[in-house]
């Protein structure tokens, strides 16, 4: 049996537990932006390929309480099996963190840290480490005087899913978009229409879940290359992930006015293989003010000191317009407009999300 952590964003902590448990693992604590687990091996793969929320999963190398002088924090972390954990000619790089603790000093457990692997590999020789072989990042988490020693498995955050080889104009994170798409309570035989869909992340991450497509089929893991983790366990979970996979009918319409940025979300969509789920279109947004759609709309529009090119006011103006027109379409928005509050007649509520470092709001229509 082997202990994780797959940190998420602020606020997704409910998302994140409930995909964990929809695994079947076994939750041991919750933290904000921290879930902690129990599995055998097999979840290092699975939770890696499912997780359409979290941020990093890490493998808990070693916990120790009660840790106050750095004497015992060297031992601790020299006496690991690191000959066993750290690939051959990889570079390791340290993180550490403290958090109400007597060892304060994330750059003092960070050297010590890394002094005690290298003396536990080699002893007094000099590592060699070469970053183009590859890289272990160990995180030191130092909380309340305990200590935890982890270990990244994922390697880039997970919301990487590798299908955005470009993107527009402040895009949103995949794993937020994912969220959005559930939060809203989109149902999948509905239509889902995207009216700023720049890159076309909403759409994308709208059509894999509709497929039940696991978000990091395509991808790659730092785990891959540990020699302790069987050859071929990724290559049997990809498989199995395949086999999961639903294969009916969606609309989803993503729209938006530049040519170019449209282009690259085609593009997008079928790197991540869902092209034939999603109807793109060069269009206005306002087209849709006066037209009776039905379904759900779930957007990301301009906002924000990096957009100063669009009308910020005007934008969350006229959607507001459109809902309180549109009776049938449900609907979901994040933006970091405060004054839309004043806009909207539409009964909603709201949530606190964070795009990028951005804090924003999602609303969503209730009935």
């Amino acid at each position: 049996m082997h202990n994780y952590l797959l940190t998420s964003t602020l606020w997704l902590e409910a998302l994140v537990k409930k995909e964990v448990q929809r695994q079947g693992y076994t939750i041991t604590e919750v933290q904000d932006k921290a879930i902690y687990f129990e599995w055998e091996i097999e979840a290092i793969a699975r939770m890696n390929l499912w997780s359409r929320f979290g941020n990093i999963l890490y493998l808990v190398f070693e916990e120790q309480k009660n840790m106050r002088d750095f004497d015992t924090y060297f031992d601790t972390i020299y006496n690991l099996d690191w000959k066993k954990h750290v690939p051959s000619g990889y570079e390791v790089h340290i993180k550490a963190t403290a958090i109400k603790s007597e060892l304060w000093a994330p750059s003092t457990l960070q050297a010590l840290a890394k002094k005690a692997i290298v003396k536990s590999l080699v002893g007094d020789n000099i590592l060699r480490e070469d970053s183009t072989k590859g890289t272990l990042e160990v995180r030191i988490l130092m909380e309340n005087n305990t200590l935890r020693v982890l270990l990244n498995t994922s390697g880039k955050w997970l919301h990487k899913r590798g299908y955005r080889e470009m993107t527009g104009e402040a895009p949103i994170k995949e794993n937020i978009a994912a969220a959005l798409v559930i939060l809203s309570q989109w149902k999948f035989r509905e239509p889902l229409y995207d009216v700023f869909c720049g890159s076309g992340t909403i759409p994308i991450e709208a059509a894999m879940i509709a497929k039940n497509q696991a978000p990091g089929l395509t991808r790659s893991f730092a785990f891959q290359n540990w020699e302790w983790v069987p050859y071929d366990l990724l290559e049997k979970e990809r498989k199995l992930a395949k086999g999961k996979e639903f294969s009916g009918e969606y609309t989803i319409y993503a729209s938006d006015t530049d040519k170019r940025v449209l282009e690259t979300a085609k593009r997008n969509a079928k790197f991540a293989w869902v092209e034939d789920c999603i109807r793109f279109q060069c269009m206005d947004y306002k087209n849709i003010i006066d037209k009776q759609i039905h379904g759900w709309l779930v957007s990301n529009p301009p906002y924000g000191e990096r957009l100063e090119d669009f009308d910020i006011e005007s934008i969350h103006k006229d959607m507001a317009q459109l809902f309180a027109k549109n009776k049938e379409i449900q609907w979901g928005v994040i933006t970091s407009h405060e004054a839309f509050d004043s806009y909207s007649r539409a009964k909603y509520k709201k949530r606190k999300l964070y795009n990028g470092w951005e804090l924003c709001y999602f609303y969503r229509k209730v009935s």
